[in-house]
């Protein structure tokens, strides 16, 4: 079936489902598009999508072609919204995803219905068009060919940060398909910037580790072979790029020594090397966008671990110097420090009486902090569910989502909904994090899940169930194998356990490293030939991360403004819970139910959803400005309800030209930007009322020529 879009003033007819030769077609950002998966989805020819100032946003196009093609390329222009503003096409980076062919499915294959992991081609590397950490224009993901081998499309994914200092209104460009002997497709695209402002620095802590201890082999090789400066800004351009998807690194720990008389008093410390090395983190010089970590882990103390040989009185005196320090210099606020990691692990024989003794560890040693300086209360987290052993000395309490409640561990009574009140109340924090125990109908960070949105509805919860943080164990987990080639330790965590791109985010982007077998002998890096970069390659898995932080940040300033209840209500359409226990049973409680899915398999719910709390928000902010999107239609305007009551889906699900967040009436003319503030907060901006005219009639069109008819995308 075909669709007719209105976009401006021209008509677009939607490709058709079935592949044909040379074309190109758009679909969200939520979709991942796997070749071998059935490919029966809406796909559009028109790309519509929305956002806060200073927030990215982005879509995909798929191009398609039976045979071989040469030199494909995509090109952006720039944005205007006819009132002489721009967003220039710089603002777009473009990114070629690249295939990995999964031979070994996450969890051993293990099938739970609507939520399959099965062996194919899934797309997880960005590579870049351009060389993001050269100076100048360095092509590198395209121009490329496809060929005879590749699944017969190619899939491109375009992302635009919208500038601070955009004035809100609609916003109309192209991106340009074309390739040697092809005629050039040229997609339409439309932004609508919301009078919202994404905040630069976060309200959400996030903890990711970096491992970087394998980014030199792979960037240069041996030690010999690059200098400790090329090294050093091969490191920094990864904690960019991680930085700038609004995730932080775990630890930051400059050097410093603690050093005693032979009383036992603490010495006086020199800070300054470790002043040296901390500052550039925490006060943003270290990143391109010079903004600070939100939080970090000290480093040092950790409850329940090794001592580094100091006494119980010199572990206190040496820690409440590093607080008094912190705290001094205006950090405090930002620091934690992470206990012995999952002190509720049994596992290698351990027995219940250990796992209580190294709760008992942790808990004496945060109470020593604690006694050491009260800065420490609230600051000590552990990566579990709360245990009352340790209640009253742990500050942020971050268990593995299937280890809140019942819904995974059925036969266990977990802390969940309604157990951490009391510590929240207190002043404490509660994260969560996920891992290899994800396991579907768990939403998790798998590659080889269809569903791509999964690691964004994973926020969408954390932030429902009253988190303020998120921690992942690792980014970098390359080990001994190459992450371009494998994807998951088996070996290490067993078969059920071992998912693919557990612990990997991101992935070397330079073939030129160094890479050896078991036995020390040179082996070549499964990274694409071609490819040369002294940065890494981000994956779509992050950009979904990133999407769903954004939105965190959204629901928080919705928070503030006094309707999280609301938001909180209309979320319940999309989340429900993490998951449920694999096993297929609709009878017993906890147990998986495709009837009662915990959270949606429909993408154009989600963005539908996100688009209401923006609408709710800005009627909140400028009630004189916006409809309120729960305004009950009178019967004579039904008609005209249909197409202007919905604020839409996000993205690119919103074809129609109605389907934009207006203003009603604009008092401010003046064209300029107004605060910023915490979450994705408020600000000003102007929208004429010929402009509203204009999208009222288009709205009229609309609703004659084409009506709603998203499709639900085909998860079998």
């Amino acid at each position: 079936m075909k669709k007719l879009f209105i976009f401006g003033a021209v008509a677009l007819m939607a490709m058709p489902a079935a592949a044909t030769a040379w074309e190109a077609v758009t679909v969200p950002a939520t979709r991942k598009v796997v070749p071998t998966a059935s490919m029966d989805f809406t796909t559009y020819g028109a790309a519509t999508l929305e956002g806060c100032r200073n927030e990215w946003e982005a879509f995909q196009i798929i191009v398609k072609e039976n045979g071989a093609v040469n030199n494909v390329n995509v090109v952006m222009s720039d944005l205007a919204d006819g009132n002489g503003n721009v967003i220039p096409a710089s603002a777009a980076r473009l990114y070629r995803e690249w295939f990995l062919n999964v031979v070994a499915p996450s969890g051993w294959g293990v099938e739970v219905e609507n939520h399959l992991r099965r062996p194919g081609l899934y797309p997880d590397p960005l590579i870049p068009f351009v060389d993001p950490y050269s100076d100048g224009v360095v092509q590198v993901g395209a121009p490329f060919n496809l060929t005879t081998d590749d699944p017969g499309l190619a899939v491109v994914f375009v992302d635009i940060r919208i500038p601070a200092d955009a004035v809100f209104g609609v916003y109309n460009g192209t991106a340009t398909v074309s390739a040697t002997d092809r005629a050039d497709i040229v997609l339409p695209v439309r932004l609508t910037v919301w009078e919202l402002d994404m905040p630069s620095e976060r309200n959400v802590g996030t903890s990711f580790r970096m491992g970087d201890g394998s980014i030199r082999r792979y960037h240069g090789g041996t030690e010999e072979a690059t200098t400790d400066a090329d090294y050093d800004r091969i490191v920094r351009n990864y904690y960019n790029a991680s930085h700038e998807n609004r995730i932080d690194n775990t630890g930051i720990q400059g050097p410093v020594s603690f050093n005693f008389d032979e009383a036992g008093n603490l010495l006086p410390v020199d800070w300054t090397a470790y002043d040296e090395y901390m500052a550039p983190y925490l006060d943003g010089s270290y990143f391109n966008d010079g903004v600070g970590v939100a939080r970090f882990d000290v480093g040092m103390f950790a409850p329940g671990r090794s001592h580094s040989g100091l006494t119980d009185d010199q572990y206190k005196l040496a820690s409440a110097a590093l607080a008094n320090h912190l705290n001094e210099k205006g950090w405090w606020d930002e620091a934690w420090v992470y206990s012995k990691d999952e002190p509720w692990l049994k596992g290698f024989g351990e027995t219940q009486e250990e796992v209580d003794a190294d709760m008992a560890a942790v808990a004496n040693d945060a109470r020593m902090l604690i006694e050491g300086s009260d800065l420490w209360k609230g600051h000590v987290l552990v990566t579990g569910p709360s245990y009352e052993q340790a209640a009253p000395h742990v500050g942020i309490w971050c268990p593995v989502q299937p280890m809140y409640g019942k819904w995974y561990w059925t036969s266990l009574d977990y802390p969940g909904r309604g157990d951490y009140d009391e510590h929240l109340t207190n002043g404490g924090e509660l994260w969560f994090y996920n891992c290899n125990g994800n396991e579907p109908p768990f939403a998790g960070y798998d590659i080889d899940t269809q569903i791509g949105y999964e690691p964004r509805i994973l926020k969408w919860g954390s932030w429902w169930e009253g988190a303020t943080g998120y921690l992942y164990w690792r980014e970098l987990y390359w080990g001994d194998f190459d992450p371009w080639i494998e994807w998951q330790d088996i070996p290490g965590f067993g078969a059920p356990f071992a998912r693919n791109g557990d612990g990997l985010l991101m992935y070397p982007g330079d073939s030129n490293g160094y890479m050896v077998d078991d036995d020390g002998n040179p082996i070549t890096p499964g990274t694409p030939s071609w490819l040369h970069m002294d940065g890494p390659v981000v994956s779509y898995r992050m950009k979904q991360i990133r999407d769903g932080l954004e939105d965190w940040e959204l629901f928080i300033l919705a928070d503030k403004a006094g309707i999280g209840e609301w938001v909180r209500n209309e979320m319940t359409k999309v989340y429900r819970r993490f998951g449920n226990f694999m096993e297929l049973d609709c009878e017993v409680e906890n147990y998986y139910c495709p009837d009662d899915e915990p959270w949606t398999l429909d993408e154009n719910e989600l963005l539908e959803v996100r688009s209401r709390i923006a609408a709710k928000l800005l009627f909140t902010l400028y009630p004189d400005r916006y409809p309120d999107p729960d305004t009950v239609v009178v019967a004579e305007d039904v008609e005209a309800a249909e197409t202007t009551g919905d604020t839409g889906t996000a993205d690119d699900l919103r074809p129609d030209a109605d389907d934009v967040i207006q203003p009603v009436d604009a008092t401010d003319d003046t064209g300029t930007s107004g605060g910023g503030g915490d979450g994705c907060s408020v600000g000003g901006g102007h929208a004429g009322l010929l402009q509203f005219l204009i999208i009222m009639f288009l709205t009229f069109a609309a609703m004659i020529w084409s009506g709603r008819c998203l499709k639900r995308p085909n998860r079998e």
